[in-house]
Formats: C-alpha cells, sequence, structure tokens
C-alpha cells in the first residue's frame, strides 16, 4: 500500500506541476502587463486625455511612490501626490503641444506567492521636443488583493551617464 501512495503522490506531483508552473507564469504576465499599462496610461497629449482615476485604480490608497526629483534628490509621494505632480507636469509649459510618453524598454518580473516585484527600464519623452528621451528604472512592489494586483510602492532612478543596469537586466 506504501508503494502505491508513492506512486501515486508521484504522478499527482508530475501531473499537476505544469499546472502550478502555468498559474505562477500567468501570474507573472499579469503583474508585468499591470504594470506595463501604467506607462501606457500616463502617456498623454494633455492631462485631459488621460484617465487619471484609472491610473489610480492600479494601486492600493495608501501606496507608497519615491521618485527622482533631480540628479541629487528623490521625493516621496502618496498616490494624490503622484497624481498631482504628474498634472501639474502636464500644465507645464515644458510639455509642449504634443504631449508626454512613457515607454517601457526592458521588464523582468517576479512573483511569490500574493506579493510580486517588476523591474522596469523605461524611456520618457515629450513628444514635440528636441530633447532625446530620458531613460529610468522603476522597481514596482505589488500585492495579490480580491479585485486583483496593485501597486503597494515604486521606486525611481535615473539610467546613469555610464548606461549600467541593474543586475536583474543581466541580458543588457
Amino acid at each position: 500500500m506504501k508503494h502505491l501512495t508513492l506512486i501515486f503522490s508521484c504522478c499527482f506531483f508530475y501531473i499537476l506541476m505544469p499546472a502550478f508552473s502555468q498559474q505562477a507564469q500567468s501570474a507573472e504576465d499579469e503583474v508585468a502587463n499591470l504594470v506595463a499599462q501604467i506607462y501606457t496610461e500616463v502617456s498623454g497629449s494633455s492631462k485631459e486625455a488621460v484617465d487619471w482615476d484609472r491610473v489610480r485604480s492600479f494601486f492600493i490608497d495608501e501606496a507608497v511612490i519615491v521618485l527622482r526629483s533631480s540628479r541629487e534628490a528623490s521625493s516621496q509621494f502618496t498616490l494624490d501626490e503622484f497624481i498631482q505632480d504628474f498634472l501639474d507636469f502636464y500644465d507645464s509649459p515644458r510639455l509642449g503641444e504634443s504631449g508626454f510618453k512613457e515607454e517601457v524598454l526592458e521588464l523582468e518580473s517576479e512573483v511569490y506567492y500574493d506579493m510580486a516585484f517588476v523591474a522596469v527600464v523605461y524611456a520618457a519623452s515629450i513628444l514635440d521636443s528636441e530633447r532625446p528621451p530620458s531613460k529610468g528604472i522603476d522597481f514596482w512592489l505589488l500585492t495579490r488583493k480580491p479585485e486583483g494586483w496593485k501597486v503597494v510602492s515604486v521606486t525611481n532612478e535615473i539610467v546613469r551617464p555610464d548606461g549600467a543596469l541593474p543586475a536583474i537586466f543581466s541580458g543588457s
């Protein structure tokens, strides 16, 4: 009887393991797609062109956002302050006529049960500007809620002049 139990356990493991692996991959794809979508959502020709309620829906209300505010300093934002910072940017004269675009260049994600980490290299540009796009790196932390994955925090850094990227982008 012990042998049958062992055989059944092994068969059960080999039959279900691909399903568990597929479920983990699906969660990684889900968080990767959600984070990538945020970059698309904040891009637009004006602050009215962006659905800020939709952007807000990706985050928990208590999310902590730490963004590079200059080469030497970072600023911490609440979710409301983060959105207000974008609104102020869209109102600024430096935006130009064509709008603003953020584009994901590279993305790596990792899911462990109900928490996830996503690392992104992105390019941000003012569309009618002569200035080339600036590159940044964001590290996102997410948690699974009953209504789906939500951003808990994000930190931001600029890509340094030497172009070195974090080790997670080892293919870079």
